[in-house]
This record gives structure tokens, C-alpha cells and sequence, in this order.
């Protein structure tokens, strides 16, 4: 019987005893010629042989006698009862070297040969032995009777390992554990296996590759009579390699302000989270199965195309004309209302209509007015690389719990277009952005008690000269005549030649 096919192999396991392993036969005048070894025979040799190997149907292989091999039984018969036997492990290796007429070596390289042949774990171990590479993270994807499949975090790819490879208790080891690897190859198959297999801390093991899937089962929604709808997690089913995986979600794993439907397509990444479950985040809604509409603001238009700056999310999204389901062309601040597509891997608007102006409501606006102190003025003059900051200015104020906050706003928050400057003393308005609750101070005006608590410098003269939007000043106080723009103004009066004014002076900065 070949050692490849003997049932008992399935369980092998090296035995520990180096007694065995690193067996050296005796010295002795060889086997009979009719084994393959020339040389007398010694019946108390033989007996010992017969003891430690069994012969196989080939003259290569050899397995242990302990074991079960059958083809030894003949031999044993022809050996005389009064011949002692020896246990295993009486011989160590130190007697002798050269039992033997041909060299020894060559039993070793037949016991490697019928051991890689075989259907032990040992195939798994030695390849990774001989495959020593870098560490790998991966997630148990599927766990079977004696093996599993991993999936790469790093990468797209998908591995098989035996329990043999995994360092510790397997009945520990549940699908969704995070796990650190080496990939080696099976010496059989020549395929990519996992190998040295070691669960890691129960952390965030992200998976950088996308993966597209099916809403089964939806989030639970509360209704405004304070009533709940669905289950507390939502749930995704996606295919790998044929078979079908379902993974759960909640709602913060959501992409966007964004209420995920039965069959909408989705694309997400695999993921565990702290207590080691395998889970699906970074949801991100690609083609819903019923088109949900969304509406927005016209903000920008070039020749074909413009953006529209969305209400439920802070982001703008791209329109080609084509899109509009209108009779007259789209404007700029147009309210419009739209459905969302995902086009080369890209987020569109589609069928895209008009509403009433004013259906659109970005932020509530507190009717109460805050005094404060200017503590970032927003500069009036064109900077050569325009500031990304859409809110750039900032002004400090008093809490009712009488700390002090500080909260920006942008060049359209003023009521005119005068400059404010650092320590100008203002009122304002707080609003609150309803996508993301941000604060910022608009309607922001002037007083002007600021000029006596500034200390700020102030001259008088009269308008010399005007025309279209702007006009020269002629000071009181000096022999000079003063630019002025007619956004300066602060009052509602009528500026006319002649008109005495008061101003403050100060330097403009051009860029060259």
C-alpha cells in the first residue's frame, strides 16, 4: 500500500521523537539481492528494518510501520520467533553510519519524496518555510471543515489556508476576524495560498478596494409620530466568485444625507469594526432602484455645462444642459430639483425641472442680533491666487455663558460693500447651515461707536468730484484730494458735489 492513499495519513503528524526522524541504521552487510541491495542477509537486521519501514509496491517509497503498512507481513513471517524485536526509539543515531552498502542518504530523499506526495498538513507547512515573504493583513471570508479563504486588505485577492497554518486555537476563529498572513505557494498545485496564519487585535482592517452590492434589507426609519420602520441594521449582499455574501451597515457606514432603498445599487468597502465583525462602510449610493429626487441651487454656468450646489449635502454636482427638462434655459440661481446618476465612476444630475423661487433653504437665520469685534477683516483688493476659504473673515463675540466664540463669515454676509477693518465694532445675525449645522455671522453692519472705541483716525473735506460709481473727496485739513468708491458709503445718503463728509483713510494695496 502506497503511503498516499493509506487512510491514516490523512491525521498524520511528525512524531516528536528525533529518534525517528533522524533515524541512522547500524552498520550491517546490507539486504538480500532480491531488494535491490547486494550482500549476505542477517535475519536480526532485517528484523529491525521491519519494525521501523514497510515496503511499498515501489522500490522508492518507504512509511512507517507504525502506521499499518501491510506489505510486511510476509517478511515478518520468515524471521525466527526467537529473534528479539526492538521498540522504536532504542536506536538514536549514534551506533552506527553505514548499515547499508549504498549511501544513506538516499533513504531520506524517498522518505521527503512519499511525505511531499502525501495528503498530510505537512505540504502546507514545509511551503511555508521555504516561502518566507512579507506580512500581509486579511479578513476570514469563509471558514469550511478543515480549511478557509481570507481576504486581502492590500489587495483584490482571495487565498486559501489550511487550519494547519493558523497559530492558535481554530475553534477561536470565526468569519470576519482580522488576520495577519505570509502568501506562499502549495507545493502540489503551484496555486497562492496563505500560510502562517496569526489572528490580530480586534482594530479597523479597511479594505481598500470597492466593492458594488445590493440593499436586501433597509435601515429602520423613525416616523414623525415617533414610530420606527425596519430593523436597526441595514443589510448588503454582493457576489464573490459565484457565491453570495451578505454584510450589515449602519447608518453612519452612509455616504451623504442619503435614506438607502430595497435594490438600490451601492458601492462600499469591507470592513471590521472594533469587536472583530466583518461589516460593510463607506456606503455610497450608486443607481437607486427608485430614483429619489434631490433638489439644489443653480451656481455656476460655463458653455455647456454648470453645477448645481446641492440641499442635502455641502457639494456641488455637475449638469449638461442636455439634462434640463425645461422650456426656458437654466439660470444662475435657479432652485431646481433633480435625480442622481453615477456615470464613469462620477455623480451627475439628470432630469433636471425647475421649482418656485425659494423653495430652496440652505440655513435658518436667528432673528436676534450679536454685537462683536472684527477680528479678521476680509481684503477687498484681488489677491493673485484667490483663498480657497469660502468664509475668510472672522468676528469674536460674547456667548449668553459669557465665553468668547469666534465665527467666520464671507464677502456677501455684509450689508454694503464697505471695508471693514480689525477691531471695527459690528452687529450681526448667526446662521446655521442645515447640511452640516455650520455657524456663521451675516447681516453684518457697522456701528458706529466703533470710530470712538477704535481710537480710529477720522478726517472731514468735502465731494469735489463725481462720476459713475466713485469720486474724489477734498480734505479740510490738508491740500489733498481723497479716492473714494461709492460702496463706501455708510448711510443711505445722497452723495452729491459739495456734500461735507467724514472718512477714515487708509492704504490700498495693488497687485502688480
Amino acid at each position: 500500500m502506497s503511503s498516499n492513499s493509506n487512510p491514516q495519513w490523512k491525521s498524520f503528524q511528525p512524531p516528536l521523537d528525533t529518534s525517528i526522524l533522524d533515524f541512522k541504521p547500524m552498520r550491517g552487510t546490507g539486504y538480500p539481492t532480491s531488494r535491490g541491495y547486494g550482500g549476505s542477509f542477517d535475519p536480526l537486521m532485517k528484523d529491525m528494518a521491519n519494525n521501523l519501514f514497510s515496503s511499498s509496491q515501489s522500490q522508492s517509497n518507504f512509511s512507517y510501520n507504525v502506521f499499518g503498512s501491510s506489505n510486511n507481513s510476509q517478511a515478518s513471517n520468515n524471521i525466527p520467533s526467537t529473534v528479539p524485536r526492538f521498540p522504536i526509539g532504542t536506536f538514536t543515531g549514534t551506533e552506527g553510519t553505514d548499515m547499508f552498502n549504498t549511501d544513506s542518504s538516499s533513504s531520506n530523499n524517498t522518505y521527503n519524496n512519499s511525505m511531499s506526495n502525501s495528503t498530510s498538513n505537512n505540504d502546507y507547512n514545509d511551503g511555508s518555510q521555504n516561502n518566507q515573504g512579507t506580512r500581509e493583513t486579511g479578513i476570514i471570508e469563509k471558514l469550511l471543515h478543515s480549511y478557509g479563504f481570507i481576504q486581502c486588505c492590500e489587495r483584490q485577492a482571495r487565498l486559501f489556508f489550511h487550519f494547519s497554518q493558523f497559530g492558535g486555537n481554530i475553534e477561536h476563529l470565526k468569519i470576519g476576524d482580522p488576520v495577519e498572513f505570509e502568501m506562499t505557494y502549495d507545493r502540489r498545485t503551484g496555486k497562492p495560498i496563505a500560510s502562517i496564519v496569526s489572528k490580530i487585535a480586534p482594530e479597523v482592517v479597511l479594505s481598500e478596494e470597492r466593492v458594488t452590492g445590493t440593499v436586501t434589507t433597509e435601515l429602520r426609519i423613525t416616523n414623525s409620530d415617533g414610530t420606527s420602520q425596519g430593523d436597526t441594521q441595514g443589510r448588503i449582499s454582493y457576489e464573490n466568485r459565484g457565491e453570495c455574501f451578505f454584510l450589515p451597515y449602519n447608518k453612519d457606514d452612509v455616504e451623504g444625507n442619503v435614506t438607502l432603498r430595497t435594490g438600490d445599487k451601492v458601492s462600499f468597502q469591507i470592513a471590521t469594526n472594533p469587536r472583530g465583525n466583518l461589516g460593510a462602510t463607506h456606503v455610497r449610493l450608486e443607481n437607486p432602484a427608485h430614483p429619489v429626487k434631490y433638489q439644489g441651487v443653480v451656481c455656476s454656468m460655463k458653455e455647456s455645462f454648470g453645477f448645481i450646489e446641492r440641499a442635502d449635502v455641502v457639494k456641488e454636482i455637475f449638469f449638461h444642459f442636455s439634462e434640463a427638462k425645461t422650456n426656458e434655459p437654466l439660470e444662475l440661481g435657479d432652485d431646481v430639483e433633480f435625480t442622481i446618476q453615477t456615470r464613469n465612476g462620477k455623480e451627475v444630475a439628470c432630469n433636471i425641472t425647475t421649482l418656485p423661487s425659494g423653495t430652496v433653504v440652505f440655513e435658518d437665520v436667528c432673528n436676534e442680533t450679536v454685537k462683536g469685534q472684527v477680528l479678521k477683516p476680509i481684503e477687498r483688493t484681488a489677491p493673485r491666487h484667490q483663498s480657497t476659504d469660502p468664509l475668510p473673515g472672522r468676528i469674536r463675540y460674547r456667548a449668553p455663558d459669557h465665553s468668547e466664540v469666534e465665527i467666520p463669515f464671507g464677502d456677501k454676509d455684509q450689508q454694503g460693500e464697505f471695508t471693514l477693518r480689525h477691531g471695527d465694532w459690528v452687529e450681526f445675525r448667526i446662521a446655521t447651515d442645515r447640511r452640516d449645522q455650520l455657524q456663521r455671522a451675516t447681516n453684518i453692519s457697522l456701528l458706529l461707536e466703533s470710530f470712538k472705541v477704535s481710537g480710529e483716525r477720522r478726517e472731514q473735506g468735502a465731494v469735489a468730484a463725481i462720476k459713475d460709481n466713485y469720486g474724489f473727496i477734498r480734505c479740510a485739513d490738508r491740500d489733498a484730494r481723497i479716492y473714494f468708491h461709492f460702496n463706501e458709503v455708510l448711510d443711505d445718503t445722497t452723495v452729491t458735489v459739495d456734500t461735507e463728509v467724514e472718512f477714515t483713510v487708509c492704504q490700498v494695496l495693488t497687485q502688480i
